[in-house]
């Protein structure tokens, strides 16, 4: 996972390195927002965490020209802010496409936990090979079996064994737990609909699954999705 921070301060970048860098992430450093600005279709971040009160007047161009090529799921943005910054410019934060604020006095691990709303962690992205769905839509359906409910969800990362899934309205799987099976869910690409059962691995507003069988070629499906990424 490619994190890009935008900070004049370097020991905080450095602070941020330190952090995530054992973790399995990979920490990309600017000091200019413009050149960082310039990179972003290039670098294709995963993450972009915008020190606000370094450069108060870049952070709303920065947001608007990531949003130009990456969604609020594909790349998070998320403003490094300080107690000067307002509900007003929380409100204006929330409208141009930024995920999320973050207190420079708070730790690290809470910075993470932010992250892991949105990006999967480096270690399970590498136990399940998984490959970052980007911009491309693709959609998971399936029934709890606890309250009969459709959840809708959008998938994040996929492999051949499972995927990381988006939770679109979170209080339908609040009585999810870990290992709960679930039956005839439905994998939308755009080429069609592989069903497929799985199990859960990880609860949450992001969800880890394992596929455990499914109907017609499905394991063939899924990695012609997954070539059709790359």
């Amino acid at each position: 996972m490619k994190i890009m921070l935008i900070s004049g301060d370097s020991s905080y970048a450095s602070r941020i390195n330190r952090f995530f860098t054992p973790a399995g992430y990979g920490c990309i450093h600017y000091a200019n927002p413009l050149k960082a600005m310039d990179n972003f279709n290039e670098i294709k971040p995963d993450v972009v965490l915008f020190h606000e009160s370094e450069y108060p007047r870049h952070w709303k161009l920065a947001v608007k020209f990531l949003r130009e090529s990456f969604s609020r799921e594909a790349s998070p943005f998320i403003l490094l802010v300080d107690t000067l910054f307002g509900e007003e410019d929380a409100h204006k934060a929330h409208f141009l496409g930024v995920n999320g604020l973050f207190s420079m006095e708070d730790s690290l691990e809470n910075l993470e936990t932010m992250i892991l709303r949105y990006k999967v962690a480096p270690e399970v992205r590498k136990s399940q090979r998984l490959v970052p769905v980007g911009n491309t839509r693709m959609d998971f359906m399936f029934m709890n079996p606890g309250n009969l409910q459709l959840v809708n969800c959008h998938v994040l990362e996929l492999s051949t064994n499972g995927a990381v899934l988006k939770v679109e309205e979170a209080y339908k799987t609040a009585d999810l737990s870990t290992g709960t099976v679930l039956k005839n869910c439905s994998l939308k690409t755009q080429d069609g609909i592989i069903n497929v059962n799985a199990r859960i691995e990880q609860t949450g507003v992001i969800l880890e699954i394992t596929f455990l069988e499914g109907s017609g070629s499905w394991q063939s499906d899924v990695l012609e999705s997954i070539e059709a990424l790359q």
